[in-house]
């Protein structure tokens, strides 16, 4: 241990015990792991990409990592563009890149689909759980640290993004990860706690821009155990400045290429004024389900009882940073505080294996603790995860009907049907235009435009452009004209309808249909560049149709054929 100077020694909690591993502590751990592991992936080959949209963007996002990994091209910013006019889906600088490599990993070992998907998320999710497991074990005991992660894993508001992929668990995993080497940090005083510090730190910003919260846990725990003496030592200062050097160029890649859209999003007033600082409040029971949340309230004001007050104040530290950062951030969702959790099932369980000592209040805590144990576990068994299903057969049936073409998709949900598109051409002869008939800044509040006007626009367009295939939803919202044109010519000889897909979600009534159709006087891009309008940058991307192989010679289409 690294020596402890004297006017130093009034910073270290006292009594920090360092809690041996036991026999019984990996057992306990084991079977927590084995059971939520279980729950989690209950039902894991159902439904598709349709969380929020931006689950499906993550896919796409996946599967552009694992070609950069398979491909390794020389001019990986090329590529990127490439990457993006084929498959306009990704979020490449718009989303940080660190998961994107786990998951473009399994996409490669396991294949693409929402199975190797999904499971790169349960792996972040048995190791945060590792992780908590860990902290409060270290904290407390092995019992309070078994029901802790238990509670933590299966409530509801936690399992959904543990099923679903999304950023959320691989950035709260890694959080806690740091927050483990942190607090070991504080107790101990150890420099390699430090370094495992800066490494998941960074990753965790290198993950999702939310863990920005850390830097508010990190001062107001350090002053919770030791005051500014402890974080003005030459190491915290270290590393401090090495998470900056790790996530910085990335966030400065953003400010230099995004910082608009990021501004829009950060000071978005959806909910402003006094609301905004209760929203997570106020979305707080519906997190934790009431009877948690009392439990954690109650085990709180008791917690002088059972928990050592510096440990206290650490974890209050922890609820307040995530309380104000996420409060500051303009744009609201309950989802954005779900790292504000394990703090409140810290004190639950404290509460119940800690705060009585003898009998039979100590038995009645116990059956207590398994009632609500096994009410977890009955809850997470029945839950199942809001889900779509249909985009994936349209998909297919499209790059079943020719080997290769230029597809104009216009429905909802575009990420998941260009996930499947991609997935079923390996080859990459196909080519999806999402944002040729209007384009939006990310959300169509902060801008949109109609880029194609009329029915002479959408046929100059299919010259253009070279369409054979078109993809349209029959019950979406139409927010431009030029969309209820588009359907309109789709009923003129022009196009051959090839079939309908019906989509079936979990959340909304049935009926919407994917109609595929093809244009039976398609013809090779008559246009040299493809041209994407792009809102969130300062240029709108060009890229030469020669990059692409993704339809024969002229002879091949109706119309060379005709004038052969």
């Amino acid at each position: 241990m690294t020596p402890v100077l004297e006017k130093d020694r009034e910073t270290a909690v006292p009594d920090a015990p360092a809690c041996a591993w036991t026999s019984r502590s990996a057992v306990l751990l084991l079977g927590v792991l084995i059971v939520c592991a279980v729950l989690i992936a209950r039902g894991i080959k159902t439904g598709e990409f349709n969380y929020n949209v931006d689950e499906a963007q993550h896919a796409v996002t996946g599967l552009y990592a694992a070609g950069l990994l398979h491909d390794h091209p020389a001019h990986p910013v090329e590529y990127t563009y490439n990457f993006y006019a084929q498959y306009p889906a990704i979020g490449v600088i718009h989303w940080p890149p660190l998961f994107y490599g786990f998951e473009g990993l399994a996409f490669l070992l396991l294949g693409p689909g929402v199975v190797a998907a999904r499971l790169t998320i349960l792996a972040f999710a048995l190791f945060g759980l590792w992780a908590w497991f860990e902290m409060v074990r270290e904290l407390q005991d092995e019992w309070t640290a078994a029901l802790s992660t238990a509670l933590l894993a299966l409530m509801p508001s936690l399992l959904l993004f543990e099923k679903t992929v999304m950023l959320e668990v691989p950035c709260l995993s890694l959080c806690l990860a740091a927050t483990l080497c942190w607090t070991k940090y504080l107790l101990h005083e150890k420099k390699s706690s430090l370094i495992w510090f800066v490494g998941f730190a960074s990753a965790a910003l290198l993950t999702k821009q939310n863990s920005i919260y850390l830097a508010l846990f990190c001062v107001g725990s350090a002053m919770a155990v030791g005051g500014w003496r402890l974080l003005l030592r030459r190491a915290v200062l270290w590393s401090g400045l090495s998470v900056a050097l790790i996530a910085g160029p990335y966030y400065f890649l953003v400010y230099r290429t995004h910082w608009q859209s990021t501004v829009m999003n950060l000071t978005d007033k959806g909910v402003s004024g006094t609301s905004s600082w209760l929203f997570y409040w106020k979305a707080l029971p519906g997190q934790l389900g009431w009877m948690l949340l009392a439990l954690s309230l109650l085990g709180l004001v008791t917690s002088p009882r059972w928990d050592r007050r510096k440990v206290t104040l650490l974890m209050l530290s922890w609820i307040a940073a995530c309380y104000v950062t996420f409060s500051l951030i303009g744009f609201k969702d309950a989802r954005f505080a779900l790292y504000w959790l394990p703090p409140f099932t810290y004190f639950a369980a404290g509460l119940l294996t800690r705060l009585f000592t003898r009998q039979p209040l100590r038995a009645i805590a116990s059956v207590a603790a398994t009632v609500l144990l096994a009410s977890s576990v009955g809850v997470a068994w029945s839950y199942h995860r809001p889900y779509v299903t249909g985009y994936s057969a349209a998909a297919k049936a499209v790059t079943q009907a020719a080997p290769g073409g230029i597809i104009l998709y216009d429905g909802d949900l575009p990420g998941n049907f260009i996930f499947f598109v991609s997935a079923n051409d390996p080859h990459r002869h196909f080519l999806v235009l999402r944002k040729a008939l209007y384009a939006y800044r990310i959300d169509k509040r902060w801008g949109a435009e109609e880029l194609i006007h009329g029915s002479d626009g959408i046929e100059d367009l299919l010259r253009r452009d070279g369409i054979r295939f078109v993809v349209v939803s029959d019950r979406m919202r139409l927010d431009f004209e030029v969309q209820g044109t588009l359907r309109d010519m789709l009923h003129s000889k022009q196009f051959k309808l090839l079939g309908s897909f019906p989509i079936f979600s979990s959340t909304q009534p049935a009926g919407a249909n994917l109609l595929l159709y093809e244009n039976e006087q398609w013809a090779p891009p008559a246009d040299k560049f493809l041209r994407i309008r792009m809102l969130t940058l300062s240029h709108d991307l060009v890229v030469p149709f020669s990059q692409f192989e993704l339809v024969g010679n002229a002879e091949t289409s109706p119309q060379g054929a005709g004038a052969k």
